[in-house]
């Protein structure tokens, strides 16, 4: 029988499972529709399936299959096809071939129907289901299981965020770290960071001209053993000092520092207080300039060292002839020195700071003495108008000038080139006069200073002078060309000047002794001197040392430029005349019993065991080009904070 067969696909697909991917199987469902000669057939039927890769010809795609006695009804049938996992994204066609069955195995060949029908997506879907198939976006709750890391390549050029703060990630990842906002320095355990990627606080180890600006602080045992280190900052520790400039004339100090006393005039250090003090502290001290320093202390601090102390110092009488001594001067060293008696007693030397004197002339019998720095260079004034020089210690002297004037104070430069003297008579109206050059050229005041001078001083290059009598206090600072009124008033008798000046002391008849530290701008009077008749008052080169006479009382003496006085003499005298060295370690001091007898005494201040005064009233000072190292020991028994000096350079002073 020959039949007339006609194909039509309506539709194929698989059945979707909702098992896992992995589970999903191979085989999809198959539908369509077959007319035998013109019309829907209706019956059994052998249907016969093959796939190839090519809508003709081709090559064959897995196993032929055989569907035996398919039943078709009103031209429609459906059956399933497996040709395994073959679907791979490649393009396949499907053969189809049919015959008539009538319940016995039949040898009719098959017709084979053309053409042959393209698979279409239903069947892809089984590779679909594979996911190293998927295109497009899967759901993530599509995904159950472990993809193998084999799955997971491929260059990602999107943003990728791993949320989750567990993820852990092992391999080695590739790229240039951009985009790493987060990254914590901890997790960087391998490699090298570049210098460039640290600040300039972060030191390098092999880094050269490294700059720390901020605080550093080394904790650990740090070795430095390279010979050409160089620092050139300030270091700071426990022994490890650096130096701090002062230009002001007060500081306070803290532990573990030095301090580089820049001002010209005194200048105070008060001690770190005990309570941020560790033991074995250090508090250094430089006074390169001319005003000199002192060391303060805190309440329940001192000061335990070997110093120079006014209270050891005692009067010791010379062997100098009983004659009324009205004036003294010596050398820088205090080892020379010359001394007038008044009223034809004469001019003595002495050669052994004091102790021995040998008289030299009859013939003048000067008020008022002074001395070059190395006692060479001699110069004296009398009441009667004549002023002498010498060239040679005082063994030979020579008339300078005469004249019928009343010179009462006297004056000379360190070296003897320069020297003044000043007038107490109320016809000279307080004239001073200074000559240069060894007496070359003179220069007088324009003006008279008012009435009655009765004592003159100097700076040791005599350029800043002062004066003083009935009626104030002068100052001049161009060598006597000008003067200025400093202080209206008073009867003042005696003054003192420091090397450079800056530093003076000054006495009135019936009052207290007067300092000033600003070259006579301003004076302070010192309560703890007492109020006296003062006669004659000298000091030390930095003006730290000062001693000072009464007139029908005592000699007194001060280590602390002023600030408290020590009574140094027994009795009451009339005391004229006093005379300090440089380094007011060598005084001596004269009284007047009548015109033509008296004594003079001397003492040499003697370093001892001596510890500053406990508290705030304890000082130790030091004069000008000194320095000190004062290191803190503890507490002592008593439980006050004691400090002693380590160091130092020149002769320190303690009250």
């Amino acid at each position: 029988m020959k039949h007339r067969i006609v194909f039509c696909l309506v539709a194929f697909f698989i059945a979707v499972s909702t098992r896992t991917v992995s589970a999903q199987g191979t085989a999809f469902f198959y539908q369509g529709r077959l007319n035998d000669n013109g019309s829907a057939a209706n019956g059994a039927y052998d249907l016969r399936f093959a796939l190839f890769d090519a809508n003709t010809n081709g090559n064959a795609i897995g196993l032929t299959q055989t569907n035996f006695a398919t039943a078709v009804s009103s031209g429609t049938f459906a059956v399933t096809l497996d040709f395994g996992p073959v679907f791979t994204g490649t393009n396949y066609w499907l053969g189809v071939g049919v015959r008539t069955n009538a319940g016995v195995a039949s040898t009719n060949a098959y017709t084979i129907l053309w053409p042959r029908q393209p698979v279409l997506p239903v069947p892809y879907a089984v590779f679909a289901t594979r996911a190293s198939n998927l295109l497009g976006v899967l759901s993530a709750t599509q995904l159950v299981g472990t993809l193998p890391s084999a799955q997971i390549s491929g260059t990602y050029l999107g943003s990728v965020n791993f949320t989750n703060t567990t993820n852990s990630f092992q391999g080695t990842f590739f790229g240039n770290g951009a985009g790493l906002d987060s990254l914590n320095a901890s997790n960087i355990t391998t490699g090298t960071l570049a210098d460039a990627r640290l600040t300039t606080n972060v030191a390098l180890l092999n880094g050269n001209n490294q700059v720390f600006t901020g605080t550093n602080y080394f904790n650990g045992v740090n070795s430095f053993t390279n010979r050409n280190n160089a620092f050139t900052g300030s270091f700071f520790g426990n022994g490890l000092v650096g130096w701090l400039p002062v230009y002001g004339v007060s500081t306070q100090a803290v532990a573990n520092a030095g301090y580089l006393l820049l001002n010209s005039n005194l200048v105070t250090v008060t001690l770190p207080p005990t309570a941020s003090l560790l033991i074995g502290d250090i508090v250094r001290i430089s006074g390169p300039m001319s005003g000199g320093w002192r060391v303060a202390q805190n309440a329940g601090q001192y000061v335990a060292g070997i110093f120079y102390s006014a209270t050891y110092a005692s009067l010791v009488a010379a062997s100098a002839g009983s004659i009324g001594w009205r004036a003294l001067a010596c050398s820088s060293d205090g080892v020379k020195m010359v001394g007038a008696a008044g009223g034809g007693g004469g001019i003595s030397t002495s050669t052994d700071s004091g102790q021995n004197w040998t008289s030299q002339t009859t013939t003048y019998s000067p008020d008022a003495v002074a001395s070059s720095a190395d006692g060479v260079r001699l110069l004296g004034a009398t009441r009667g108008g004549v002023v002498i020089l010498s060239t040679n210690s005082g063994n030979v002297w020579s008339q300078f000038i005469a004249a019928t004037i009343e010179w009462s104070g006297a004056c000379s430069s360190a070296d003897g080139s320069k020297f003044a003297v000043c007038v107490s008579n109320a016809a000279a109206s307080g004239t001073a006069y200074v000559w240069n050059n060894y007496g070359a050229t003179s220069n007088f005041p324009a003006s008279p200073m008012g009435a009655g001078l009765s004592g003159i001083a100097c700076s040791s290059d005599c350029t800043k002078l002062v004066t003083v009598g009935f009626g104030g206090i002068y100052t001049s600072t161009n060598t006597g060309t000008s003067w200025v009124n400093r202080f209206s008033g008073g009867n003042w008798t005696c003054v003192a000047s420091s090397a450079d000046g800056n530093k003076l002391a000054a006495a009135i008849t019936g009052g207290s002794v007067y300092t000033s530290t600003n070259a006579g701008a301003s004076w302070q009077a010192q309560s703890n001197a007492p109020v006296a008749a003062w006669s004659a008052i000298s000091m030390s080169a930095d003006g730290g040392r000062i001693v000072a006479v009464v007139n029908g009382g005592s000699v007194y003496f001060s280590a602390n430029f002023g600030v408290s006085w020590t009574k140094i003499s027994s009795g009451n005298q009339n005391w004229r005349a006093a005379v300090c060295s440089s380094e007011g370690t060598r005084m001596a001091a004269g009284y007047a019993t009548t015109l033509t007898t008296g004594a003079l005494y001397y003492w040499n201040a003697v370093q001892q065991d001596a510890g500053s005064t406990v508290g705030t009233n304890g000082v130790v000072t030091g004069g000008p080009r000194t320095s000190i190292e004062l290191q803190y020991t503890g507490p002592d028994a008593g439980g006050n904070a004691r400090f002693m000096p380590v160091g130092g350079i020149g002769s320190f002073w303690a009250n």
